[in-house]
């Protein structure tokens, strides 16, 4: 453990950056703070109605936007806080009764070294030049819409929810073993930044003499908005200049901030709007078959079936969706993991219908209690697909409430699952200063009978929530909730609060959760049961001057399970995590890191860790050492990963993770990951190897072509996804797809199994959106 002198000076040091106004000394001599950004202050901006609509072709050169009055005067916020930013931006908006429209100059006095390394959707905008806009449109400081763009005219967008904090936890800890994907991107609950929405909208980009422009129009019914005369929503401008790896604001934030802190936007004036009743209808059709060759007698089958989604703005802040015979053959393949833990895998939602609108219903704990987790409808425990029959949602804004509620039937697959109907009902009202108060009641019922299958005919889930804002930087977010399930009556809640204090220089997290043994929300996710978790973390960053080192970082974190036990069970301290870390930042986008871990399991009966090697009960601490890198992330040659060596389980453990790729020209990426464990026990020794390959060829912003190639030595399997997209809007056009699963057995006897190719299924899918 840490000495109690340690402990006491990590202990002066977070005080001593509790307050805002407090000057610091740093202990690696002078930094580059010195340039303070006024947060008291918000620039406005005016919207101007014109009477005809410009020409979208990527060229600010319309009379009327000359005559239009810029926002401009953007303020650093990387490398030099504080400072101008070194090339001028101007954004001048204008809007009619149908649409507002942009007209962006981002001036650059060298446009032939203009970075250009994205040509496809909703692209990591860190890694180019681009240009995002932020709008409030309730000016409630709540919720927003992000719209973004870069020199060739990607559609960037997605939805902010939760004021902008991300509630129960940011990063991962870096660590060996455990649950191993090929991405950590993974996202899963409490994120306040849902990129999956994807709106209608139109843009075009050009690099000319004085830079590179664009020019952007959003259909008004595209958002939620309240209508009326001098309407003032809330506005915030980004623009990356990716070569000087700079980051600037219209409406400056400090370091201690990222863009989605709504409650430091600016204001956008003088906007007229009138009430419009929007209804989009997309009906799809679908053509193709399947071969699953564990079916002996008729291993193909054809596939056709037709759907049909409905969207509707019963108010210009409420939308109606509803969607019949539902499919999602056209989304990306799961990535694969490897799990050397006795807790559940988590696997991300990915279909779009689940994630639009999706922050509304998040509660709980991200990745360990959540209430409510959308891929359990419409997909079984083991993975398999359930078809739905149809679904409704209402979603928006009522007043000062924020209102989700959603309704899904799914079908009955004979020996696998009854039919049943999921629904959710989330409120919640917002109040100033980041705070809110809500709740929720999920609901699972069997509307079929159960063919003998071992599951109760209902399960219900019900909480409330509570997020509370102090000051500048600290937040306070907690919740209680309690599952209703047959036979199990008692020790059945769940329960948080977490403390959480961000700044430039200081992050605090001290949290305190629960799950009782008998939680069992069915339309959720809990990884593990029966365990009260104390936890506290502490970062600080230092930020030095200099051309090449953008800043230090050192944190720690501390988590301890303990035991919710019945009568005659082990009680105590179940499972322990400590992790040190030291991280550099550098000036181009590259990373070197250093961390420290100790963990702590208690075995209480033992568990299958790989097959054939069984862990024995007992008490197991373990350490380990990780190093991590990453490099130019917006290089031609890209890449990263971490490097671990340690004990594990009373043995040892090796573990090489690593990403990278390659692209040609912004049109063409190839990528590669590659994870592998060497462990070493005293039950037996194995290995495994999970290995991912991506390529993607942007043929315009929104068609693309993508295949994502997998292997995973626990299952000793190949999958393929193979997907090729020609959009005319985000989600709307022809998609072709073909998914395969080879086994990797007996390569070199192959007449030990009847065939490698386990499955194999092509789709052709055709959706067109009729928008009234």
């Amino acid at each position: 453990m840490l000495s109690r002198r340690l402990l006491v000076s990590v202990f002066i040091c977070m005080l001593g950056g509790l307050s805002t106004n407090s000057t610091l000394s740093s202990p690696f001599g002078k930094t580059s703070e010195g340039n303070s950004i006024d947060n008291s202050h918000r620039p406005t901006v005016r919207a101007y109605r014109i009477a005809a609509p410009p020409k979208l072709d990527g060229l600010v050169d319309e009379r009327f936007w000359a005559q239009m009055e810029p926002a401009t005067n953007f303020v650093q916020q990387e490398p030099n806080a504080g400072l101008p930013a070194t090339e001028q931006t101007e954004v001048r908006i204008g809007f009619d009764d149908k649409d507002l429209y942009l007209g962006i100059i981002c001036f650059d006095r060298q446009p032939e070294n203009i970075v250009v390394t994205q040509n496809r959707r909703d692209a990591n905008l860190a890694d180019t030049d681009s240009i995002e806009i932020l709008l409030d449109t309730f000016n409630d400081k709540q919720n927003a819409v992000v719209f973004g763009t870069s020199p060739t005219g990607i559609e960037y967008d997605g939805q902010v929810s939760k004021a902008g904090q991300t509630r129960g936890g940011g990063g991962t800890n870096v660590r060996a073993g455990g649950a191993s994907g090929n991405s950590g991107a993974q996202r899963g609950g409490a994120s306040a930044f849902n990129l999956n929405w994807d709106a209608v909208w139109w843009v075009r980009a050009q690099i000319t003499e004085r830079g590179w422009e664009a020019e952007l129009r959003i259909p008004l019914r595209t958002l939620r908005y309240r209508p009326g005369s001098e309407q003032v929503w809330g506005l915030n401008l980004k623009r990356n200049l990716r070569r000087r790896n700079e980051q600037s604001f219209w409406s400056p934030l400090s370091r201690a901030f990222e863009f989605q802190q709504i409650d430091l936007a600016g204001r956008l004036e003088a906007l007229e709007l009138v009430t419009h009743r929007h209804l989009q209808l997309l009906p799809y059709v679908l053509g193709g078959f399947k071969q699953d060759y564990s079916i002996n007698n008729d291993p193909t089958k054809p596939q056709h079936t037709a759907g049909l989604d409905i969207k509707y703005s019963l108010t210009p802040s409420l939308t109606l969706d509803a969607t019949f015979n539902t499919d999602f053959a056209q989304v990306e393949a799961d990535e694969e993991q490897i799990n050397l833990t006795r807790f559940d895998l988590f696997f991300p939602e990915k279909r779009p219908f689940f994630l639009e609108n999706s922050g509304i219903f998040e509660f709980g704990s991200p990745r360990e209690a959540e209430i409510f987790f959308s891929r359990r409808i419409g997909i079984d425990e083991s993975g398999v697909q359930v078809p739905i029959d149809g679904g409704l949602r209402l979603s928006g804004k009522a007043g000062q409430f924020n209102i989700g509620l959603l309704s899904m039937q799914t079908r009955k697959v004979r020996g696998l699952t009854q039919a049943n109907n999921f629904s959710v009902a989330r409120v919640s009202r917002e109040f100033g200063r980041r705070s809110s108060l809500g709740g929720i009641a999920v609901s699972r019922q069997a509307t079929s009978s159960r063919f003998g299958l071992n599951r109760p005919s209902y399960n219900r889930t019900m909480g409330v929530d509570a997020n509370l804002g102090f000051g500048r930087y600290a937040n306070l977010f907690s919740y209680f909730a309690k599952s209703l399930t047959p036979g199990r009556n008692s020790s059945n809640q769940a329960a948080a609060s977490t403390f959480e204090y961000e700044n430039q220089h200081h992050g605090i997290d001290l949290a305190y959760q629960e799950v009782g043994r008998n939680f069992n929300p069915e339309v959720g996710f809990v990884r593990r049961r029966g365990y009260r978790k104390p936890s506290f973390g502490y970062r600080y960053t230092y930020t030095p001057e200099g051309k090449r080192l953008r800043n230090i970082s050192s944190h720690f974190t501390w988590e301890g399970w303990h035991t919710i036990a019945r009568e005659g069970q082990p009680r105590g301290k179940e499972s322990g995590f400590e992790h040190y870390h030291f991280d550099t930042r550098w000036q181009n986008g590259s990373r070197l890191g250093i961390a420290w871990n100790r963990n702590f399991e208690r075995i209480d009966k033992q568990f299958e860790i790989f097959p054939g090697v069984l862990v024995s009960p007992g008490g197991y601490q373990y350490s380990e050492i990780v190093g991590n890198f990453n490099f130019n992330p917006s290089a031609v040659v890209f890449g990263g990963g971490n490097v671990a060596i340690g004990d594990f389980y009373g043995g040892t453990i090796r573990n090489l993770n690593f990403n990278g790729g390659y692209r040609i020209g912004y049109r063409y990426t190839f990528t590669l990951s590659y994870i592998r464990n060497f462990v070493r026990l005293p039950e037996g020794d194995f290995n495994t190897d999970l290995v991912g390959y991506r390529f993607n060829w942007s043929l315009t912003p929104k068609s693309y072509f993508q295949s994502f190639v997998q292997y995973n030595s626990r299952t000793h399997q190949v999958g393929i996804n193979a997907r090729l997209g020609l959009l005319s809007t985000s989600s709307t056009g022809l998609y072709v797809v073909y998914n395969s699963r080879v086994a990797t057995i007996d390569y070199l006897d192959p007449h030990q199994q009847d065939r490698r190719t386990l499955s194999r299924a092509l789709f052709v899918k055709l959706n067109y959106l009729f928008d009234f």
